[in-house]
């Protein structure tokens, strides 16, 4: 394959060295053409062949490619593709890339590639859309399971960018660091196969002198949120990782609290919390209220079937006149 790559190699320089002599001919041409209008023209004054250094970092990153000395290939790619963004140089640093052993980037430069190939020939787009396939299926699949969620993973001393949890990586042994702030650090080594699948699960505790938040509600019985998860009632005092947090504290017949908190990496964060109570709503007591005159009704209603027809009759009292005396 790398045979094959140098002669290709081989074709591109040669193309951009016909070109070249194309150009200096066409010059040498214009030039006997003044010579031949103007007797007094000499060779000595032919304008010297303009250096290139973008064609000349391409031509040492060939040489490299074909010697197999891969790291200078790429540095010398790289070099000339800043100097000239020729689309033909990434597919020439894409090859340099694979011999490193960094697929990811090898795929990179063959996906821009074939985003705008300029001039280069169907085969070759072809040949570098076979060439990005094989490659894909080479990465390593690794499921990072990590807690906190939100901890920062990087691979090789380079963030990875994960879709669901799984990231993408070269093969071959991988170091992988996950770190948050207010939590120890992790480092795991591991050894990939081309295609492989794995699952790193990793829990990082917080460090001992780690921040604490602590809440203290006005309610007692108040419900306390920390960035959306419900953590206690009343007094609350729980350690937390360093950074911003939304904490939020709900009672009954008091407004919500919200407050927007920085944590330090260390140190006691307090928040007073105190609740607001809402004005009463007068609907609230319209049903007590019917409840009541309801109640007080049927209990007169029933006095008063009392007092007409289930009391037990008594004596009249003897009626008397105006001075007091029986009436006979």
């Amino acid at each position: 394959m790398q045979h094959r790559v140098a002669l290709v190699h081989r074709s591109l320089v040669g193309l951009s060295t016909t070109l070249a002599l194309c150009l200096v001919a066409s010059v040498a041409g214009a030039q006997s053409a003044n010579r031949s209008t103007t007797p007094a023209a000499s060779a000595e004054s032919a304008p010297p062949v303009a250096p290139n250094p973008a064609r000349d970092a391409f031509n040492d990153g060939v040489r490299a490619l074909d010697e197999s000395r891969f790291a200078d290939a790429a540095s010398a790619f790289e070099r000339s593709y800043q100097l000239a963004p020729v689309p033909a140089v990434l597919f020439n640093l894409a090859f340099a890339y694979r011999g490193l052993g960094r697929v990811r980037d090898a795929i990179t430069a063959l996906e821009r590639f074939i985003e705008a190939p300029a001039n280069a020939s169907p085969d070759r787009v072809a040949a570098a859309r076979n060439e990005a396939a094989l490659l894909r299926a080479a990465l390593a699949r690794v499921s990072v399971d990590v807690s906190p969620s939100d901890a920062r993973v990087s691979v090789d001393g380079r963030d990875v960018r994960r879709e669901r949890g799984v990231a993408l990586l070269d093969p071959g042994l991988r170091v992988i660091e996950l770190s948050l702030d207010g939590y120890r650090s992790s480092r795991r080594e591991i050894t990939l196969a081309p295609g492989e699948s794995q699952t790193v699960r990793v829990e990082l505790a917080l460090v001992d002198d780690a921040a604490h938040l602590r809440i203290e509600p006005s309610v007692s019985a108040a419900r306390i949120f920390i960035d959306g998860q419900f953590v206690g009632t009343g007094l609350v005092d729980r350690p937390v990782r360093a950074g911003d947090h939304r904490v939020e504290i709900t009672a009954v017949d008091h407004a919500p609290f919200r407050r927007d908190v920085r944590v330090g990496g260390t140190g006691l964060v307090r928040v007073d919390a105190s609740l607001v109570r809402t004005r009463v709503n007068p609907w609230v007591w319209l049903g007590p209220s019917i409840g009541v005159a309801v109640v007080g009704a049927v209990a007169l209603s029933g006095w008063a079937l009392w007092e007409t027809t289930l009391r037990p009759n008594e004596p009249l009292p003897t009626p008397a006149n105006a001075w007091g005396e029986p009436v006979r």
